[in-house]
């Protein structure tokens, strides 16, 4: 009998060894909802208003405007104004076409896109929240006991990590960068919230987690390049036949892969249709060594992208080692793995690269973050109070020097990135960027008075500063930031130089995001690029200065030599930030 009881005491304090949690309830105190609204409000507002159609974005903005304007080939077969587009899948451009075609009538086609956009960031989030609150709330994830009580309850500590987890996903710089503009980020993000969120409901409600976890998987098979998709086929089988998820099998498993697979087949079918279109997206398919460039670029990037919920994933895998079968580790680590793994076979990095490892981090992040003592939650906060207090006095600095010239030095590079360039004074984004400095300063009066327990209060700095500077870049810095990187002046430029009646430009090695952007502000009507209008004779041509490759500047040139054919210069422009690259304008 005593050596069953000693066991039994060895047993229980194994357990409590492998368990990291040791917290109170004053450690789970409630975040205010309208904190959490407001900051989720203007996180994803900024970014999204106040400006035109910028470089980064005028691709996939081109290819969701030539649905919305175009027939049923173009959304089988997405392509900016007749140039075929293979690197994802259709579904980002069809959710922008939709909202395009809804929403027309009383805004513009690109502020409908932006529209969808915050449509998605705000549903990412509540799917991030519901699903970590949902993981939060399990049993083998639950606080040791304390042995005079006041451990927090499963509701509390599980709105806790939902909270802290929105909350690292606001404080994320790269989650920001990638899901203001009218690119595909937004929908991979969602899509992997979707497949995130279902996994974890279908845990305790099959019958409704599952359709949620295979429309995910399906989005997944229609947004991401193919070889990463089937990474996340493996993936998705892994997590279904695993122990936590194996006894509601037989519910789930078939209709996640039913709908999750043959929905992508389904466009996979229709486009082999079209030969030109399936060759092109097959050359996108490749595996090959990961080079050494893009090693680099992982190596330089990848925490700066991903802080501060890296460091706080990473940390959660180790003290949580113990316990790794859990399914909030299977999930984690599963989604670091998948992204992980095919960029070492396939050696393919694409604009949301760094993106797909968000889903994975941000999952761990609050688990990893409540298991953090006071002193190393304090260097996040000491961190975060340094770097937004020092980006807010370069913002205002930037905004003051623009206006009054003073200092000289970062007078003369402001204006020398933006030649002619004239600010204006709005009260409105004025009034906005000072509510908001003023706030930042009251959440650091907040931090230093009251010195809160609560675990979420480690990254409440990190998130209010970010969506401060970005609140600030959309209000004070925001013209100059438009004048840069918009084309809508060299757009309107462009539109009257082709006459009305002209129903053919033909573009000649013009890269996608400058197709899509003069396809919008200038409605030029671009030929196809596609073999049978090859042979098509167009009066005009579109092209840009590096291809026709000239020893004198196009300014001093009146005719150019194209094709054995010559051309005469209607018009050249270029956008502020290409200086020395600019469009031209060609008539026979």
């Amino acid at each position: 009998m005593a050596h069953i009881e000693t066991y039994c005491y060895a047993a229980t304090m194994d357990i409590k060894a492998s368990n990291p949690l040791r917290l109170n309830q004053h450690d789970v105190a409630r975040l205010p909802r309208r904190y959490l609204f407001l900051l989720l409000t203007l996180y994803i507002a900024a970014g999204l208003t106040w400006r035109d159609l910028w470089r980064q974005e005028a691709g996939s903005f081109g290819i969701m405007l030539t649905m919305a304007q175009g027939g049923v080939s173009d959304w089988i077969y997405p392509n900016v104004a007749g140039l075929y587009s293979t690197t994802f899948g259709p579904l980002p451009y069809w959710i922008g076409a939709v909202f395009i075609r809804l929403f027309s009538f009383i805004m513009s086609p690109f502020n409908s896109a932006q529209f969808a956009i915050a449509c998605q960031g705000a549903l990412s989030a509540y799917l991030l929240w519901l699903g970590v609150y949902r993981l939060g709330k399990r049993d083998e994830l639950q606080p040791q006991r304390l042995a005079f009580g006041g451990e927090p309850s499963p509701t509390d500590y599980g709105r806790m990590l939902a909270d802290s987890a929105v909350l690292l996903l606001v404080a994320t710089y790269g989650v920001a960068a990638h899901t203001h503009d009218t690119s595909e980020g937004a929908t991979v993000l969602l899509v992997c919230m979707m497949w995130l969120c279902g996994a974890i409901s279908a845990l305790e409600r099959p019958a409704k987690g599952r359709w949620l976890w295979s429309l995910g998987f399906a989005g997944m098979g229609l947004t991401l390049p193919f070889t990463l998709f089937i990474f996340f086929i493996f993936t998705t089988l892994g997590v279904l036949f695993f122990t936590h998820w194996r006894e509601n099998s037989l519910h789930v498993t078939p209709v996640v892969i039913a709908i999750g697979l043959l929905t992508p087949a389904i466009w996979f079918f229709n486009m082999a249709q079209n030969p030109e279109f399936f060759l092109n997206w097959r050359s996108n398919q490749h595996f090959t060594p990961l080079s050494a460039d893009n090693v680099t670029f992982f190596g330089r990037n990848f925490f700066v992208f991903t802080w501060p919920i890296a460091p706080l994933g990473l940390w959660c895998i180790w003290r949580w080692r113990s316990r790794w079968s859990n399914p909030m580790m299977v999930l984690g680590v599963l989604l670091l793995l998948t992204p992980l793994g095919h960029l070492i076979i396939s050696g393919q990095r694409f604009d949301a690269s760094m993106l797909m490892f968000v889903p994975g981090f941000v999952l761990l992040a609050p688990f990893g973050l409540a298991t953090l003592n006071r002193g190393r939650a304090n260097i996040i906060d000491w961190f975060s109070l340094l770097t937004f207090s020092t980006l807010l006095l370069l913002v205002w600095m930037f905004w003051i020097a623009a206006w009054t010239g003073f200092p000289t030095q970062l007078t003369r590079n402001i204006f020398k990135l933006a030649p002619n360039f004239q600010m204006e004074f709005k009260w409105w984004p004025f009034s906005i960027a000072v509510l908001v400095s003023l706030g930042w300063l009251l959440i650091l009066n907040w931090r230093a008075r009251f010195q809160p327990r609560a675990l979420w209060k480690a990254v409440a700095l990190s998130s209010s500063g970010l969506v401060m500077i970005w609140v600030l870049l959309a209000t004070l810095i925001m013209p100059w930031l438009n004048y840069t990187r918009s084309y809508s002046e060299a757009g309107k430029a462009l539109t009257s130089n082709i006459p009305s009646e002209v129903s053919c430009v033909r573009a000649i090695d013009l890269p996608a995001n400058i197709r899509g952007a003069m396809y919008y502000y200038a409605n030029v009507p671009f030929v196809p690029e596609r073999s049978e209008f090859a042979k098509v004779n167009c009066p005009y041509v579109l092209t840009q200065e590096s291809t026709l490759k000239l020893n004198t500047p196009i300014k001093n040139t009146s005719s150019v030599q194209l094709h054995n054919q010559t051309w005469k210069v209607i018009w050249t422009g270029e956008r502020v930030s290409e200086r020395g690259n600019a469009l031209i304008l060609l008539r026979q």
